[in-house]
């Protein structure tokens, strides 16, 4: 038998070499003959067509990148009001501890700015629970509501000012808030809750009311000190 070349040339149908397919080439030669097909008009026609729906596609990104925007800013401005608010109230918390606390050193050591509020709330009660006035039962469940609702409410805002807040990806408007953690793999997957900014604008109008609140609240308790 001879070499392989020999046999080749005998069936070249069966060369390898010849086996080859220009893929690229076949798929550019069967768009040019399938174009063909069209008039010059049409294929104008369809050209400005594309156009027109690429151009559309680009104004709705556009619209919805703005949108989204728009959403964020809202978002942060009831975040700062939110912890303007919060500052405000601690204020006038840490005043009132001032005004009604015999103890200057415990005063000195709950308004140093970098002693967390919950220390002055919890001390506020003791002042209360010390207190040997009885106030009628209108005035001991005001107290009650409005304690309750300050530690709530600065839970809330210990959690938004330290969270993450997650645009969703439907609507550009609303927002998804996941608090800070850092969960392992074999965690179960983090529970996002939506919130949008009027929540975080009632929660402070909450803490203004309480602010304001805050001398009716305590003056039965304490007026006497």
């Amino acid at each position: 038998m001879g070499e392989w070349s020999d046999y080749f040339e005998d069936f070249p149908d069966e060369n390898p070499a010849n086996q080859w397919r220009d893929v690229e080439g076949d798929f550019l030669r069967a768009r040019v003959a399938r174009e063909a097909k069209y008039s010059p008009e049409l294929l104008a026609e369809i050209a400005e067509r594309k156009k027109r729906l690429e151009a559309e596609e680009v104004l709705l990104i556009g619209m919805r990148l703005r949108d989204r925007q728009q959403a964020q800013a809202e978002m942060h401005r009831s975040i700062g009001g939110l912890m303007e608010a919060y500052a405000w109230f601690d204020v006038n918390l840490g005043l009132k501890i001032k005004s009604y606390s015999p103890d200057v050193s415990k005063i000195a050591a709950l308004v140093k700015p970098s002693t967390p509020m919950k220390l002055r709330l919890d001390y506020l009660r003791h002042l209360v629970e010390l207190s040997k006035v009885k106030p009628s039962a209108t005035s001991m469940n005001m107290w009650s509501s409005w304690i309750t609702r300050a530690e709530a409410i600065r839970l809330l805002r210990n959690d938004y000012a330290h969270g993450r807040w997650i645009n969703a990806t439907v609507l550009t408007t609303q927002f998804h808030f996941a608090p800070l953690g850092w969960a392992e793999d074999s965690e179960p997957a983090q529970t996002l809750d939506a919130v949008s900014p009027s929540d975080i604008d009632s929660l402070s109008n909450e803490l203004w009311n309480l602010t304001r609140s805050m001398n009716e609240v305590l003056e039965p308790y304490l007026s006497s000190r």
